[in-house]
């Protein structure tokens, strides 16, 4: 039996453009083209920079942040903060500028599991929560189960809520409902996302299905917040994903007790990590709360 070939390609991307996105974050547009695949909402990319444009030889990791068709090219968006060489660099490049594309990676959200979507965001983990919108969105449009969706919002004052514009006309698109929190009070409830989902939850025809992105502290607190009620979550993580694809073993998160109980090595494809540690490349970025051990990860 020959190997099943993955579903990811690398390829040649152009900049359609780049914008300012607010708080220091850039808006980026990229075409791609076939055979590239559909990202999902909570997959990731790999851009490898040219050697013109930065000594950096690692890819840059980045979350899709929408998708949409362009003539007979996929288009894709990020968004994302110029913080290092290799994204400041990145934001150095005009339209028009080619990179290389690696991607789709990893396993994105599950949007179709039933119940009432949740989608809660912290700062820029914003991103593939406006995806995943857009997707609950098209889904409407075109009859497949498509759900309302309910978007928790916090940041640590007005200004680092990135993309709060697109969220609420994503939202609007389909009839879902957006509520905002920043920790100085600056706009919405003072508090934390934790806070905002213990006040709206209580309001919202359940049964639940949540899905997260943001700091790993906000995570942990969704994480334990759902468990404790027998709530369904999924929280896209980070962590240093060198290779994206398995092969480097830089990106390890601790499993929890029941992950390690169930694990079966013969069952497990390589590219995966081992009984103790999960791969956030191959089987996340996007995890079930209880399959992550939230005591240890930092």
């Amino acid at each position: 039996m020959s190997p099943t070939r993955p579903a990811w390609r690398q390829t040649v991307g152009r900049i359609v453009r780049q914008l300012d996105y607010g708080a220091g974050h850039r808006w980026l547009e990229l075409d791609v083209r076939p055979p590239f695949a559909t990202p999902r909402p909570g997959q990731f990319v790999q851009i490898v920079l040219p050697p013109i444009a930065s000594p950096v030889l690692l890819p840059r990791p980045m979350s899709v942040a929408s998708v949409s068709r362009s003539r007979d090219a996929l288009r894709i968006g990020f968004l994302y903060a110029p913080v290092g060489i290799g994204t400041l660099a990145l934001a150095g490049l005009g339209a028009g500028a080619e990179v290389e594309v690696l991607g789709p990676l990893g396993r994105g959200f599950p949007l179709e599991e039933p119940g009432a979507p949740v989608l809660i965001a912290g700062g820029r983990g914003v991103a593939p929560l406006l995806f995943a919108a857009d997707a609950l969105a098209a889904a409407r449009r075109d009859g497949r189960r498509g759900r309302r969706p309910v978007m928790l919002f916090g940041a640590r004052d007005r200004a680092h809520l990135v993309g709060l514009e697109d969220a609420h006309r994503r939202l609007v698109a389909v009839r879902g409902r957006l509520h905002v929190c920043t920790d100085d009070g600056s706009l919405g409830p003072k508090g934390h996302v934790g806070t905002l989902l213990e006040r709206v939850a209580p309001g919202l025809r359940g049964p639940l299905v949540l899905h997260a992105c943001g700091p790993h502290a906000m995570l942990r607190t969704v994480a334990l917040w759902a468990l404790a009620r027998g709530v369904r979550a999924w929280l896209a993580m980070e962590s240093v994903m060198a290779c994206g694809t398995g092969v480097c073993r830089g990106c390890p998160l601790p499993r929890s007790e029941a992950a390690r109980a169930a694990f079966d090595p013969a069952r497990t494809p390589s590219l995966h990590g081992n009984q103790d540690w999960a791969m956030c490349c191959t089987e996340g970025p996007v995890f079930e709360a209880g399959d992550l051990d939230w005591e240890r990860i930092e």
